[in-house]
């Protein structure tokens, strides 16, 4: 009852565009890498048929082109009605980044061993700064052998 008073000004406030942007990935999935939606223009008194601005990652043209079509039958199944009728696309979209592959854990092995440690800590002045800092970058363990 309230949607008919309520649509016109959350329209012109962006609304519609605010909500593709929150639920982009839901909707289009794993499009959502490379393509993101940039704005929506709706013809002046109407909430059909708007005109969807997606920004691509620069390549990808001829791609979002020929899924133009899907995209906007889930947006439009999204908005639960004929929201969408066209897309423009624009490529200023920077690349992701490649994902790079996690660090190992170190390990006792990858700790310098004492002489180097002894190397890099022989101008620290203070025999406690010295001390202390020479437990830190050594291996993990007291004395016994017990673990940390």
């Amino acid at each position: 009852m309230i949607e008919p008073m309520v649509a016109p000004s959350a329209n012109e406030r962006g609304f519609a565009i605010s909500r593709l942007i929150s639920h982009w990935h839901d909707i289009v999935g794993d499009t959502a890498a490379w393509c993101r939606p940039a704005d929506i223009h709706f013809p002046r008194g109407s909430r059909n048929n708007g005109t969807l601005k997606l920004q691509i990652t620069s390549g990808r043209g001829p791609q979002a082109q020929a899924m133009s079509a899907q995209i906007i039958d889930q947006v439009n199944a999204a908005f639960g009605y004929q929201a969408v009728g066209r897309i423009t696309l624009v490529q200023n979209l920077p690349p992701s980044a490649p994902k790079t592959p996690p660090k190992k854990p170190a390990t006792i092995s990858d700790a310098p061993d004492v002489w180097t440690l002894d190397e890099k800590l022989k101008h620290i002045k203070s025999p406690e700064l010295r001390a202390a800092l020479r437990r830190l970058g050594g291996p993990v363990g007291d004395d016994d052998g017990a673990k940390n």
